[in-house]
C-alpha cells in the first residue's frame, strides 16, 4: 500500500450484523434478504448520510448456500443503486479481509470513494425450506465458476488427491490436525485434552455474543465425549469441533476516507482505522505441501500487515484467527509467532463451530466484532486473519480507533515473499511400491460416527511422497485412533490403481 495522504486514510465507518435462529417456516429467508439487512444495519450503525445510496463500490462475497445468476445485480436492485465499481468473488474464505486491503488501497489512490463490503449465507432457512416442501436437504452447491469473478481462481484439489477422496474440509483438515499432534510429541490422550480445552474457551466467548449461532456455552466433555448429537465426523474431529454452516448470518461494512467519513456525516467515535495489511499463499496444493504442520505464508501475510502499520504482534491487543477447524488456528498461531502461554483470546466472535461458520463471510463477523471493541477503546489494535481453501492463502488486517505517522508505511510485498519461493514441494510418485512410513493420515466416518476408511499419505525410503488407502479393515481403523501412527513404517504397493499401504 502506497504512502498514505492524510485525507484519504482508509476507515471503517458503519457495520451492520443479523443472525436468523427461528425454525419457524414463516421466517424462511434468502442470503440476500439477510445481507440487504446487515446493509440497512450498518448505514444505520454509521450515523451518516444516505451511505447505501452514495456507494460507488460494490463488493460482494461469495455466496454457498443459494444459487444466483447474477447475485451482483440482485442485490443491486434490492438498495436501488448502481455502483460504478463492483466485484463477486468464487469460493474463498479470505474474501472479506482481501476485499477490505484491495478497497482501502483503492481509496488510497482515490480509485474509490465509499465501498460498501457484504455477504451473508441462509443455510438455515434452506434447510427448513426443504422440510417443509418435504424435498432434500443438500448442503454443497457451490456457484460455479466464472472468469469475471474476484480474485484467485486457482483450483483447490489436484486430480490424485480427489482419486484417494480428499474432496472437503473435513477429509483434509485432520491430515492438519494429527500432523500437529505428532510434531508437538502429544500422545493421542493428550491431544484430545487440548483440543477440548481449546474448542471450550472458545465456545465461552461465543456465549457472550448476541450475535453468535449458539448461545450456551460446550463443556469440554460435551465437545470431546461422542452421542448421538456429537458423533465423531473425521478423527480426531467432533462435530463440536468443527465449522457450523447451517446458519442464517450476514454482515457489512462501509469503507471510505476520512475526508468522505466527514462529509457523510458520521462522527468520529464511529471511525476504525484499517492500519496495515498481508496478504500470501503457500504450496497450492496440499499433497504438495513441505510437512503438514505449518503454513509459512500465514507468517508472511501477519509480518507484511505489522511492518505496514508499524506495530508488534506484543502491541495487539484484540485477535481473530480462523476458525474453521481447530488445527487452522493453532498453526497459524504458531506461524504468527503467538505463543501458546499468551493470554490473549485467538477469537473475538467466539469461532466457527460455536458462533457460526456462514460460508466465505465468517471474517466479515470478525472484523465487523473487532471493530465494535475498539471503538470501546479507541488506542487499541486489533488484527484479523483470514484464509481460503485448506490453510493455503492468508488475508490480515491490522485495525485501530487512532492514527499516528508511522501507520501505513511503505512496504515492499515481494520482500516477505522471497522465502515463500524458494520452499519446494517433495517429489510425488503416483504409483508407489516399497518400504515406506506415515506422514500423517485422515479417517473418514460415516454418518453414524463408525470409521470407514482412511487415507494415508507417506514418504517412500527415497524421499518420494505418496497417497493410499489404508486396508479396509475396521480393527486397524480404531487402532489408529487409539495410537500414533505417523512415522509407522509399513509397506506401500499398488492395486487396481490404487495405492494400499500395509503396516
Amino acid at each position: 500500500m502506497q504512502n498514505c495522504d492524510h485525507k484519504k486514510k482508509p476507515v471503517i465507518i458503519g457495520i451492520g450484523q443479523v443472525v436468523n435462529r427461528s425454525n419457524d417456516e414463516t421466517d424462511i429467508k434468502t442470503p440476500l434478504d439477510l445481507i440487504e439487512k446487515a446493509i440497512r444495519e450498518a448505514e444505520k450503525d454509521s450515523c451518516g448520510k444516505d451511505l447505501i445510496r452514495q456507494t460507488d463500490t460494490l463488493c460482494l462475497v461469495n455466496i454457498l448456500s443459494r444459487q444466483y445468476d447474477d447475485p451482483l445485480s440482485e442485490l443491486e436492485s434490492k438498495l436501488r443503486i448502481k455502483p460504478k465499481n463492483k466485484a463477486y468473488t468464487w469460493i474463498g474464505a479470505t474474501a472479506p479481509q482481501w476485499f477490505v486491503n484491495q478497497y482501502a488501497a483503492k481509496i488510497l489512490s482515490g480509485e474509490t470513494r465509499l465501498a460498501l463490503i457484504c455477504g451473508g449465507e441462509a443455510f438455515h432457512s434452506r434447510k427448513i425450506e426443504a422440510r417443509t416442501k418435504g424435498t432434500v436437504f443438500e448442503q454443497w452447491n457451490p456457484s460455479a465458476k466464472k472468469p469475471w469473478m474476484a480474485g484467485d481462481l486457482r483450483d483447490p484439489l489436484t486430480l490424485l488427491e480427489l482419486k484417494y477422496g480428499l474432496a472437503f474440509p473435513i477429509h483434509i483438515y485432520p491430515l492438519f490436525e494429527n500432523a500437529l499432534r505428532h510434531h508437538k510429541n502429544l500422545s493421542i490422550e493428550d491431544h484430545k485434552e487440548e483440543l477440548g480445552n481449546f474448542c471450550s474457551d472458545f465456545s465461552k466467548i461465543a456465549e457472550e455474543n448476541p450475535f453468535s449461532w449458539f448461545q450456551r456455552r460446550k463443556t469440554k466433555d460435551e465437545i470431546l465425549n461422542i452421542t448421538d448429537s456429537n458423533r465423531m465426523i473425521s478423527f480426531p474431529y467432533t462435530r463440536s469441533m468443527c465449522s457450523i454452516m447451517q446458519v442464517d448470518q450476514s454482515a457489512a461494512l462501509f469503507l471510505t476516507d476520512e475526508q468522505t467519513a466527514v462529509e457523510l456525516g458520521v462522527p468520529k467515535e464511529k471511525w476504525i482505522y484499517l492500519l496495515g495489511s498481508g496478504d500470501a499463499s503457500d504450496i497450492w496444493h496440499v499433497s504438495e505441501r513441505v510437512n503438514f504442520f505449518s503454513s509459512p505464508s500465514a507468517g508472511v501475510a501477519a509480518d507484511q500487515a505489522m511492518e505496514q502499520a508499524g506495530v508488534s504482534l506484543q502491541e495487539i491487543d484484540h485477535l481473530d484467527l480462523y476458525s474453521c477447524f481447530p488445527s487452522a488456528t493453532r498453526i497459524v498461531r504458531d506461524m504468527i509467532g503467538i505463543p501458546e502461554t499468551d493470554t490473549r483470546p485467538l477469537t473475538v466472535t467466539g469461532g466457527m463451530p460455536y458462533f457460526g461458520g456462514p460460508g466465505n463471510n465468517y471474517s466479515l463477523h470478525a472484523i465487523c466484532k473487532m471493530v465494535d471493541l475498539l471503538r470501546q477503546n479507541k488506542e487499541r489494535l486489533g488484527l484479523v486473519h483470514s484464509l481460503s481453501w485448506f490453510i493455503t492463502k492468508h488475508s490480515v488486517g491490522i485495525y485501530s480507533g487512532e492514527w499516528k505517522k508511522k501507520h501505513m508505511n511503505q512496504t515492499t510485498p515481494d520482500k516477505h515473499k522471497e522465502e515463500l519461493n524458494k520452499i519446494k514441494s517433495p517429489p510425488i510418485i503416483e504409483d508407489a511400491s516399497g518400504n515406506a512410513a506415515i506422514e500423517t493420515y485422515s479417517i473418514f466416518h460415516d454418518r453414524y460416527g463408525a470409521p470407514e476408511s482412511a487415507v494415508i499419505i507417506g514418504r517412500m525410503d527415497n524421499g518420494n511422497r505418496f497417497l493410499a488407502k489404508a486396508e479396509p479393515d475396521k480393527d486397524l481403523l480404531n487402532e489408529m485412533m487409539e495410537h500414533e501412527f505417523i512415522g509407522k513404517k509399513g509397506k506401500v504397493r499398488s492395486k487396481d490403481g490404487m495405492n494400499i499401504f500395509q503396516t
